[in-house]
């Protein structure tokens, strides 16, 4: 996700507020719960979204919301911000940032796995150590199932990729045979 530089700009405030109160990993967890409600409801969605209701109405409807949910108070002055300001549409950019520079912070790395079948919790844990082990970090990695990749995996993570699929061992084993013949 390409993330704008107010974006941020919003989350580094955030989460250098959240860690000034050693609120780090709740206020994640709270983003992570607006983020699901606002994704999951086309309405809400589109309300947030809506340059026909006004930021006061927005505000309002946060306050409100957010309230209920006893949410902490450096996520609902982030949000009512967002609202006043009309920039709620970078809501999902800002999670992501704070998610960066969480992991960050923890020594964290993230990646996708595309295999041809679903893995096993066994193989699945191998990759993890191994992509640990290269990246001299922890791993949090996300399976994904890919007819298009015939037999194998292919595993992006932290700028790296490794490509062990059946194509890319014959594309690499023709490669060699045109090498020798010339």
């Amino acid at each position: 996700m390409r993330v704008s530089e107010v974006a941020n700009r919003y989350a580094s405030a955030i989460y250098d507020l959240a860690a000034e109160g050693g609120n780090q990993e709740k206020v994640f967890g709270e983003l992570r719960v607006i983020s699901e409600a606002t994704t999951s409801s086309p309405e809400i969605k589109e309300f947030f979204s809506s340059n026909l209701v006004s930021a006061e109405k927005k505000s309002e409807a946060l306050k409100k919301a957010l309230k209920d949910q006893k949410v902490s108070q450096e996520l609902l002055n982030l949000m009512l911000v967002l609202a006043e300001k009309s920039r709620l549409s970078l809501f999902e950019q800002i999670l992501y940032a704070y998610e960066q520079k969480s992991d960050l912070a923890h020594g964290v790395t993230r990646g996708v796995v595309r295999s041809a079948t679903i893995l096993s919790p066994e193989e699945r844990s191998k990759i993890e150590s191994k992509v640990s082990e290269v990246t001299n970090k922890k791993v949090i990695l996300t399976y994904k199932e890919d007819p298009a990749i015939i037999g194998g995996l292919v595993a992006e993570v932290d700028g790296f990729r490794f490509d062990d699929t059946l194509q890319n061992h014959l594309r690499r084993l023709k490669e060699d045979i045109k090498r020798r013949t010339h």
